[in-house]
Order: C-alpha cells, then structure tokens, then sequence
C-alpha cells in the first residue's frame, strides 16, 4: 500500500511539475501581425546566447559561418550608473563573402529613490558592417521617456539602417505576444522594412529565437544585408542596455 501511494505521489509530483512550467515559464511567440507570411525562411539564433565575455565563439548560423566576440560590463558611483556593450563579429557566406561586424552601445543615467534621469546619446546602439568598400550601417534611437519614471517605460524604438548603394532600411520595434493581451516593455522582436515592406524580423517564431527572412527578396542582396542587421539586433537583444527594476 505504502508503495502504490509513494508511486501515486511520484506521479501527481511530475503532473504537477509539467503543469507548472507549461503554465508559467512558456514563453509566446512574436506577433509580427499579418505581415508575417508562413514562407518567410527562419535562421535559428539560439547559440548567441551564450554570456561569455571576451571569449570568441564559433557561429553557425543557416549558410553563414564565423565567429563572435562579446563585451558587457556596467560600472556605478553612488547615484551614477553607466552600462557599455560591444561584440566584435566575423561573418562568412560562400555567396557574400567576409564581413566584418562591429556594434556597441553605451546608456549613462542618474537614479535616486527607485526615479530615473537617463542622459541618452544620439543613438542608443550602432553596429557597421564592412567588406572592402562595402558598408552597411545601423543605429537604433533613443525610445521616448518622460522627464523621469519609477520604474522602466516602454521601450519603442526604431531604426536607421543605411545601405551600400546609398538606400535606406528602417526597422521597429515589436512588444505584442501570439495569444496574450500584454504588451512587453522591453522589444519582443524587430520588423525590418524597405519601402514600407517588412523584408525580415528578429523575435521568437515557432517558439525558437531567430532572424526571419522575406521570400521576396531572399536571393538578393538586401536579404544578406537584413540578416546582418538582424544579427545585430540581437545582439542588442541579448545584452539589454536598459535596467531592469531592483537592479544594482
């Protein structure tokens, strides 16, 4: 009897535990709307997250290969906070060739009694891009705050991403979840648009993080120039800037 009870209890005991984390630690998709088609090509980027600092990693991601080094680091006076990024990448396709890829980003601000004063730069994050005379370059701009808050606003941000031949990309940010009503402060993904069109986006799709990419224009240019932004943004992603409530 004691046995058959100790099974029983086993059993509710891994009910109960896969219930629990179904419930609370599932994490929704992107909702990208209805301009995400299901033909778009996804590029799986869970292997950057990684928390190495200083340490070169191996990237392999979809056609392309290399390797990523990454920096975070904050540093604080009394009242005075200032939090510093940056990741060195070396990205190679058999089409594209060799990129270099170097993005980084800094926020200094004044907090006192759980209020914040952020002091913003132009841009909050940049990454370039460069191959021989090639260069693609990307800068993500302050997000609107109020002159203080208690506690993190809403982080809406967007995106200025300057082509080679002299054209323009943008991208925004998303905070919709597939399947909820709750809006995420932090970005939940990107859409990256040219001529209104979004062309690729960064976020969770079919419950994996990743770059998404356009069959329209996944043969061209624009769609390895997309994918580079996108690895770019998720770096930013990884290594969130802002702070987070009770951070120190």
């Amino acid at each position: 009897m004691a046995l058959k009870l100790s099974g029983f209890v086993t059993a509710l005991t891994l009910v109960l535990s896969a219930t629990i984390g179904h419930t609370f630690f599932k994490v929704p998709d992107t909702d990208f709307g209805d301009e995400l088609g299901a033909d778009y090509t996804s590029y799986e980027t869970k292997s950057l997250l990684k928390k190495f600092n200083y340490k070169t990693n191996d990237l392999n991601i979809g056609p392309y290969t290399g390797t990523w080094k990454n920096r975070k680091s904050s540093s604080g006076f009394l009242m005075f906070d200032k939090r510093k990024t940056s990741t060195d990448v070396v990205l190679r396709h058999d089409k594209y060739g060799t990129w270099m890829m170097f993005c980084s980003g800094m926020l200094k601000g004044l907090s006192f009694g759980g209020f914040s004063f952020d002091r913003n730069n132009d841009a909050d994050y940049q990454c370039v891009m460069q191959k021989d005379d090639q260069t693609v370059r990307f800068e993500i701009l302050p997000y609107k705050k109020p002159k203080f808050s208690l506690g993190p606003p809403k982080e809406e941000r967007s995106v200025r991403i300057f082509l080679p031949d002299g054209s323009t990309m943008t991208a925004e940010s998303v905070h919709d979840l597939q399947g909820t009503k709750r809006e995420t402060k932090p970005p939940a993904g990107y859409k990256i648009k040219k001529d209104q069109r979004m062309v690729a986006g960064v976020g969770r799709y079919q419950k994996k993080q990743a770059i998404l990419i356009a069959p329209e224009v996944k043969q061209s240019p624009e769609a390895h120039y997309a994918f580079m932004v996108g690895l770019g943004l998720q770096f930013f992603i990884n290594n969130r800037l802002e702070k987070d409530p009770g951070d120190r």
